[in-house]
């Protein structure tokens, strides 16, 4: 038995209720107590990473763990219902995990300005740091499908409590959209658990629907069913309305979580259950994606991404309030995903992944600037009208929101370039594309790229270059707390765009271990 993921997943959560108890009595130690153990659990993953993933070290369909999972842990739990308490990790979900415990770590350091029921924000960081990391490490359906829920659970708390005016309205939309279509997903794994042998175990489940006689329309039925749950928290159009006002009301840490990491639980259900688990399942020997009614699905996954690339980022354009914009902005970004898994090859799928993790340092980033601008404004605004002259009064934090605000846009040199590159490379490569009917699916996308870049450049001139208004008048220097989590995170989307073998050395694997994928 291997304990290391199951240290990292249950720690945080052991610990929430001790250090809801420690704060009412010591709410500086508790903050102090909760960065510790976060940025603890952050280094831990970053350990794991090297031991286990460094160097290409993953080693798919051999007898190094099951269906390349490392650091298994597997115990029978409800043995007369098939459910195991198993946890690993592989090429897909390990990435997804040191991107969780950075993102915590940097949302709970800019949290030091909370100073409203200090005990319980903390604990339920806690809660939700378990939560987010059992849903990238549960080899179980049945325990995806805990952690996943657990999820809404913190998140919503977080918006109800410490968000702003309209906040009771943004969770309770936040939590109404995401439940229902967890529920839509959880009818989808009970036909997984019936067509698969009756267990909810990954690797058992993939050799089952590789090995078996499971028909083309049944595996369709499944696809649209965990899509309709996962591509909701994702979110894509027409299912995305939740999120622009989750963001508007959260603190600007929990929308940093909220976009770094909950919109990739989707994206990741969608790879490990949509694509890596139902793409070997054959008929006369074709697989799964590769026939008609595989094709069918791949293009009508493309439409939603375009759609969901454009639409949001002209609604973008249109905003003044800056977390509403990155809000449309982080709707249009994840539509790139959607489009490199469509591509189903090599390129495509490589490009989703790397999406999600450039957009997870790239967009907390740009909400926890917005949060620095909101505290420091007199009358706690983010519109951009009115916050002119940023550039004289706090000029760091305006050289980050630059430098941030271009990496969105996919300047050359930075971790959203070589997303955006790649999935269009992924696409044109892409057979869908041979006969020349779907060329149109690329060329209407590159439309958003270069939208995306006008509103960020837009929102950049109004904050360097419009009339100071008087809002920052009594405007400080940013605090430590405030720009180191996003000078990290900026660090790292460079290094992402400069050296992103750094992530592709397990990407690559992981890509060529899934049946029926084109090189």
């Amino acid at each position: 038995m291997n304990y290391e993921l199951i240290i990292l997943m249950v720690l945080p959560i052991a610990l929430a209720l001790p250090m809801y108890m420690v704060g009412r009595k010591n709410t500086s130690l508790a903050k102090w107590l909760t960065t510790l153990i976060i940025g603890s659990t952050t280094f831990y993953s970053m350990w794991l990473w090297v031991k286990h993933f460094a160097g290409n070290a993953i080693i798919y369909n051999s007898d190094d763990g099951e269906a390349g999972f490392k650091m298994l842990y597997k115990a029978e739990w409800i043995p007369d219902l098939g459910v195991k308490f198993a946890v690993g990790a592989d090429g897909l979900s390990m990435p997804l995990i040191v991107l969780t415990q950075v993102v915590f770590l940097v949302s709970v350091v800019s949290s030091f300005y909370v100073k409203d029921q200090e005990a319980t924000y903390y604990a339920l960081i806690l809660v939700l740091n378990s939560a987010v990391i059992g849903t990238f490490v549960a080899l179980d359906l049945l325990l995806f499908y805990i952690a996943w829920e657990l999820v809404l659970v913190p998140m919503f708390f977080l918006i109800h409590i410490w968000g702003g005016d309209n906040r009771k309205y943004a969770a309770i939309k936040f939590f109404i959209y995401t439940h229902l279509a967890s529920l839509v997903m959880l009818i989808g794994l009970f036909y997984i658990y019936i067509e698969g042998g009756s267990t909810f175990y990954l690797p058992d489940l993939k050799d089952n629907f590789t090995n078996g006689s499971i028909s083309f329309g049944t595996i369709s039925l499944i696809f649209w069913l965990v899509f309709i749950g996962f591509v909701t928290k994702f979110p894509q159009v027409p299912v995305h309305t939740w999120l622009p006002d989750a963001h508007v009301q959260a603190p600007s840490p929990g929308s940093a979580i909220l976009a770094g990491l909950l919109l990739k639980m989707g994206g990741y259900g969608l790879m490990r259950v949509g694509f890596w688990l139902l793409a070997g399942a054959q008929e006369d020997g074709e697989y799964f994606f590769d026939s008609a009614e595989g094709e069918r699905i791949r293009i009508i996954i493309a439409i939603v991404g375009v759609v969901s690339m454009v639409y949001p980022a002209f609604v973008a354009l249109r905003q003044d309030d800056l977390k509403r914009m990155i809000a449309y902005s982080s709707i249009s970004h994840m539509g790139i995903v959607l489009l490199g898994l469509a591509a189903y090859n090599t390129n495509g799928f490589n490009a989703a992944m790397f999406m999600m993790i450039a957009h997870g340092v790239i967009s907390p980033a740009l909400f926890l600037l917005s949060g620095v601008i909101e505290h420091n404004t007199k009358s706690h605004t983010r519109l951009m009208s009115k916050v002119g002259g940023l550039g004289h009064k706090m000029p760091f934090v305006t050289g980050l929101f630059v430098f941030m605000g271009f990496a969105s846009a996919g300047l050359p040199g930075l971790a959203g370039f070589v997303a955006e590159f790649a999935a269009f490379l992924g696409m044109f490569e892409s057979e869908l594309l041979t006969d020349g009917i779907h060329l149109w699916i690329p060329v209407i996308a590159v439309m958003s790229i270069i939208v995306t870049a006008g509103y960020y450049l837009w929102a950049i001139q109004k904050v360097l270059f419009n009339e100071p208004t008087g809002e920052l008048d009594n405007a400080e220097i940013a605090k430590w707390w405030e720009t180191g989590p996003i000078l990290v995170l900026a660090i790292f989307t460079l290094v992402l765009g400069l050296y992103p073998k750094l992530v592709y050395g397990t990407l690559d694997d992981w890509s060529n271990s899934i049946p029926g994928l084109q090189p």
